[in-house]
């Protein structure tokens, strides 16, 4: 994720903190907050430790990436309960959007940035590998003629190829 490097000078700035306060709140080393703040680039948990130090939404500390790249990202660390998801699909976006709003104790919009994306916490057990099924096409023509036949016969789809 990209720092805005500028926007942090002016809220720390406002509200009297110095790099030093930050660094000690958040536990970063003086070598790696002077690398975020010269390269712009930082990680979504240490983003997020910044803005808390100084008082400000993730939202406000955070860029647009540079080249413009509408990557999806999850990332999570191994033992970790909440994963965190930049999303730039709109499908994907309004799926999260609307657990946001039924399951706010589990799922949360951190930012909403310039370009559409969002920054969001999910919990890690929500994330799936789900490969979709590999049919041949005599039994994607075997499904499609059951689902007719239910569909005919109930009135509703009830999946007898199991």
């Amino acid at each position: 994720m990209r720092f805005n490097t500028s926007n942090y000078r002016v809220i720390a700035g406002k509200k009297g903190i110095s790099d030093e306060e930050v660094r000690k709140s958040t536990g970063l080393s003086e070598k790696t907050f002077s690398w975020i703040l010269e390269n712009q680039y930082i990680e979504d948990q240490t983003l997020e430790l910044i803005a808390d130090a100084v008082g400000s939404p993730v939202s406000d500390l955070s860029l647009p990436d540079s080249t413009m790249c509408n990557e999806n990202c999850i990332e999570w660390h191994k033992d970790q309960e909440q994963a965190s998801m930049t999303l730039s699909q709109r499908r994907v976006i309004s799926r999260v959007e609307k657990l946001a709003a039924s399951r706010p104790e589990e799922c949360q919009i951190v930012a909403r940035n310039p370009d559409g994306s969002i920054y969001a916490h999910i919990p890690v057990s929500w994330i799936r590998i789900n490969p979709g099924m590999q049919l041949s096409e005599e039994q994607r023509e075997e499904k499609a003629a059951a689902m007719r036949r239910n569909i005919k016969n109930n009135g509703y789809y009830r999946d007898d190829l199991g």
